[in-house]
């Protein structure tokens, strides 16, 4: 019985000295019945550079976000944001011999909380600081997102009284937390207790460098039928590698939404107008939405947005088109348009008519459709291909070539 006693003593200290260091060493408290075992990590971000053209010559006003990444969710549960200041370093002769103002956008948190915004922003010497905003209280800061690129803070301006900007001397730097006179910081609530996260931040400036690389003076698109013509033109242009094409489908405007439909180069550095142009052709009935994102050669980039949707309607007639590349080794696209409403089939047939395979035997909604055909088993010569939809019927010939 002794030993059974000694035995019980003994296990109780082990666990007395396993839940102290536990609770010393490794977690920071528990909330709602859970133990949290990290703090909340983060990236605060100065990004999304977007200048106001104010002549030929350049520009003096620029807008800007702040974006807050949370990027450990999974270790530290929901960051529950309390209060934040934002500072940085300018360099004054930016204003180019004007006066630089400093101003908040009204509106442009993200924050379901408006009161989480920084207050008071101000120009103080070479710096742009946003004030700390008032402490929120427990379970009324907003919660930070996890889904990159995170919660806009504050979208802000920057302006001069001068006609342009010395683009020269655009430079942006995070001040640090260094307990100096103003400086960088976030707090969080760390189970109901507001806490200095500081040093759990990553801080990163987005293209900052190079603020205007593209002076864009016009952005516009055509349509015919299912195909889109995109035409723009720069007055001017700095280390300018080129512009990605992005298209958006049925207006869903979230950073996921966009894919990638081409490539222009750019003309590096020009003092005089450049056009361009891009088709986006075969699309489906839908709208859509347009944008370049212009990418200089040092991986900056900046957005311009076509300020018109494009819609593609339903076709007006029934058509077969003629399949393309022709002749083909080994693939080519066919593409046909269903003005209604039907089912459809479509057949490969060899020249003298004999059924080879079926390519389309469903339904199908009104709208523009286009099937890729391989004929990597088929042997060089003529084919033909037919559809049939309601009383529409049409047939093509197509040449395999080896």
């Amino acid at each position: 019985m002794k030993i059974i006693f000694n035995l019980l003593l003994s296990l109780m200290f082990i666990f007395q000295l396993s839940s102290s260091a536990l609770s010393q060493d490794q977690f920071e408290g528990s909330k709602n019945g859970r133990i949290r075992a990290v703090n909340p990590l983060y990236d605060l971000r100065v990004t999304n550079f977007q200048p106001v053209p104010n002549s030929s010559t350049g520009f003096n006003e620029v807008f800007f976000d702040f974006l807050i990444y949370h990027t450990n969710p999974g270790d530290s549960g929901p960051f529950e944001f309390a209060s934040g200041r934002y500072a940085l370093y300018v360099d004054p002769s930016v204003a180019n011999g004007g006066t630089l103002t400093y101003s908040i956008v009204p509106n442009s948190t993200q924050f379901t909380n408006p009161n989480a915004v920084p207050v008071n922003p101000a120009v103080v010497g070479n710096e742009l600081r946003l004030q700390r905003n008032p402490n929120l209280g427990a379970g009324n800061g907003p919660i930070v997102s996890a889904i990159y690129p995170g919660t806009r803070i504050v979208t802000v301006k920057l302006s001069t009284t001068a006609p342009t900007f010395d683009t020269d001397n655009f430079t942006l730097t995070w001040i640090n937390p260094n307990g100096g006179d103003s400086y960088t910081e976030v707090y969080g609530y760390i189970d109901g207790v507001s806490t200095n996260l500081s040093n759990n931040s990553t801080l990163i400036i987005d293209s900052s460098q190079s603020v205007l690389p593209v002076e864009l003076s016009g952005f516009s698109a055509d349509i015919n039928k299912n195909n889109v013509s995109l035409k723009w033109s720069t007055s001017t242009e700095s280390n300018n590698s080129g512009f990605e094409i992005e298209r958006n489908v049925s207006g869903n405007m979230s950073s996921e939404a966009w894919t990638k439909a081409g490539f222009v180069n750019g003309n590096g550095t020009s003092a005089s107008t450049s056009n361009y142009s891009f088709s986006d052709r075969g699309l489906s009935t839908g709208i859509y939405k347009y944008r370049l994102k212009q990418i200089d050669y040092n991986g900056n980039y900046q957005y311009y947005d076509l300020q018109s949707e494009v819609v593609i309607g339903a076709p007006t007639e029934f058509s077969l088109k003629q399949n393309y590349p022709n002749p083909f080794n080994p693939t080519t696209k066919i593409s046909f348009d269903i003005k209604n409403d039907a089912f459809v089939s479509m057949k490969l047939f060899d020249i003298n008519g004999r059924e080879i395979k079926t390519l389309v035997n469903e339904f199908k909604n009104s709208g523009y459709y286009s099937i890729d055909l391989d004929a990597s088993e088929l042997s060089s010569g003529a084919y033909l291909y037919r559809i049939e939809s309601g009383n529409f019927v049409s047939t093509k010939k197509l040449v395999v070539l080896r």
